[in-house]
């Protein structure tokens, strides 16, 4: 499958679009979608720099210590040996802290597939670079301003990487280009394609198979970008007949392209906050909505590119900025070359855990009864990502339970080549056990 190469064209295009909300979001309570419609606004303004740098590393080793943060000071406990028979000398992996403490581990510095708990280092990164109440906007914009209500040209619509846009989203953009005067549009409505490069693909991917699982990240998405056709086009379209529904004229087809970078901002859309997304995407461990968020981190950490690439760089950036060596070539975990340690994926959450916005990354997980925990662990009180790769294969369950002290204790259990079954059945008992211990 060809991959597109990166480009610097479109930098000012969602750069401007995030840079639109950079601040709209803080926890003065300012909600984007209910401001007015947006006088014309230039596209030339930066995109804020990220709070860690995001020089991209190359590949790291496997970790062998905890970062610095953190203290390996191991438990010499009934639960720990309780541990250690669960796991019954198979391939598991185990880490469990406390505090700041690292309690317990089984192979826990050995590098491993973490699978779909790779979505924890994504929304961890995610939190950090635009905190829980940030919405991504989807922008109407146009070469030039707007005249007795006529745009004269096409009118495009730029996307940051909200995955949820539909029909909906249309409807909502053309009734605040209504609000703010339009009749007329004198070309046609473009969706633009150049905000996020194209590629499908992340090294590690099984060919013929991971891609079924995900659909192509695109910063203009429309209703997942499930379907055949482009995405950007859906998104003209729709907004093309929302437009016509209000007695609005447009003159052209809806089409796609690649946008001009001096095109001016109308008004915009927003998407649900970060934390509704994340919690969307931990819940039901929806791939497609952390492949977008990869790539707009890209697009946060270097205000150029917004590629596969980009992003997972910024993500191991991020983890090295908290002492802890990740390889990352995904933001779902679809990738077999995707690497952490438990020990280190325990330290992450350890750590995240006194950031302001630690609520948001803990109510993202499922607990029992919830998403893809399911009829795991009921009655527990605990709350984790799950992992599953059945290639390899690698099982994987990481997260937060209390214990019977009252104490939040963070674990991560991988294992692999095992089955499901039997994998899953070590996950559930080493939180039973913790949940019934009091590791502090």
């Amino acid at each position: 499958m060809p991959v597109d190469r990166p480009r610097t064209r479109h930098t000012a295009l969602v750069s401007a679009a995030l840079a639109l909300l950079v601040g709209c979001s803080a926890a003065s309570g300012a909600r984007p979608d209910d401001l007015s419609p947006a006088s014309a606004t230039s596209v030339a303004t930066p995109v804020a720099e990220p709070t860690r740098s995001a020089a991209a590393p190359a590949p790291p080793a496997p970790s062998m210590a905890a970062p610095a943060l953190v203290t390996v000071r191991l438990a010499d406990a009934p639960w720990a040996s309780a541990i250690d028979a669960a796991i019954d000398g198979r391939d598991v992996s185990v880490a469990v802290g406390v505090d700041t403490r690292i309690v317990y581990e089984h192979l826990g510095l050995q590098a491993r597939i973490p699978a779909s708990n790779q979505k924890l280092l994504t929304s961890m990164a995610a939190l950090e670079a635009w905190g829980p109440s940030f919405r991504f906007p989807t922008i109407a914009m146009a070469r030039k301003p707007m005249r007795d209500g006529v745009v004269r040209g096409d009118l495009w619509i730029v996307g940051s990487g909200d995955p949820e846009i539909s029909s909906a989203s249309m409807a909502q953009l053309a009734s605040r280009l209504q609000a703010a005067g339009l009749t007329r549009v004198g070309g046609s409505v473009v969706g633009d394609t150049a905000a996020f490069t194209r590629e499908w693909w992340a090294p590690g991917w099984v060919r013929g198979l991971s891609r079924s699982y995900v659909n192509r990240a695109t910063a203009l998405a429309f209703d997942g970008n499930a379907g055949s056709g482009l995405p950007e086009e859906h998104a003209a379209a729709s907004l093309t007949a929302a437009l016509e529904s209000l007695g609005i004229e447009v003159d052209g087809a809806p089409t796609v392209g690649e946008g001009p970078t001096d095109l001016t901002a109308f008004t915009r859309i927003t998407s649900p906050p970060l934390h509704d997304l994340l919690t969307t995407q931990n819940h039901g461990s929806e791939n497609f909505y952390a492949e977008m968020l990869l790539k707009a981190l890209g697009a946060h950490a270097t205000g150029d590119s917004r590629s596969t690439a980009e992003g997972a760089a910024a993500v191991e950036a991020w983890a090295a900025g908290w002492g802890v060596q990740a390889q990352v070539r995904d933001g779902s975990g679809l990738s077999h070359e995707d690497r952490i340690s438990t020990q280190d994926l325990v330290a992450l959450l350890l750590l995240a855990a006194r950031e302001p916005w630690t609520e948001a990354l803990v109510e993202s997980l499922p607990g029992p009864g919830e998403g893809t925990v399911g009829v795991r662990l009921v009655g527990l009180p605990v709350r984790a990502k799950t992992g599953t790769l059945f290639e390899t294969p690698v099982s994987a369950l990481s997260g937060y339970v209390t214990d019977a002290a009252g104490d939040q204790v963070v674990f991560s259990v991988i294992s692999r080549g095992l089955d499901k079954t039997t994998a899953s059945a070590i996950e559930d008992e080493v939180v039973r056990i913790l949940a019934g211990a009091g590791i502090g």
